[in-house]
């Protein structure tokens, strides 16, 4: 049986989880242009694995529609991306008003690509969990964000540009 999934509040949640609320405004910058890049991605894929959920969520953003799923058995669900939704998404995406405790970790790679680990403190908002912490994984080439990881809540995050297909809900 087919699993509804509105995926408005659970992928602003996630990306609320991304925002972050002070070390050096300096670390914070590379966060607020790999989501500024991110927004700009004809498409996007992300992936999250929860504690306690046997199966990912499933992720597809295009300038004109989200797309989600729990599990590859499930059937797509869509969500037209309007100017309210595009507000939504923008407020919980990390920028200067949301992120200011930011931490460059160093060097690491993810599947091959060279990238750069980045600490920050999502603002107190529902969806994320006292204290959390979120360490983004940019990709030093194309500055776009390839994995996030919450240190408190255990989900795990990750974002594919490359070969996205669009679904047929």
């Amino acid at each position: 049986m087919t699993r509804s999934l509105n995926c408005l509040p659970l992928i602003a949640g996630l990306l609320t989880m991304l925002a972050p609320g002070a070390h050096a405004a300096s670390d914070c910058q590379p966060i607020y242009d790999a989501y500024a890049a991110m927004a700009k991605a004809p498409a996007v894929r992300k992936t999250v694995k929860t504690p306690g959920m046997a199966e990912p969520v499933e992720f597809i953003i295009t300038g004109t529609a989200l797309y989600g799923r729990v599990g590859a058995k499930d059937t797509w669900s869509k969500t037209p991306i309007d100017d309210k939704t595009r507000a939504v998404l923008k407020r919980a995406s990390p920028s200067p008003e949301t992120v200011t405790d930011c931490r460059k970790i160093g060097a690491r790679s993810l599947a091959g690509v060279a990238a750069t680990a980045y600490e920050f403190a999502p603002p107190p908002m529902a969806g994320n969990a006292p204290g959390e912490k979120i360490t983004v994984l940019i990709a030093d080439k194309s500055g776009l964000p390839l994995s996030e990881t919450a240190a408190v809540s255990g989900a795990e995050a990750i974002l594919v540009y490359d070969g996205v297909t669009v679904p047929s809900p």
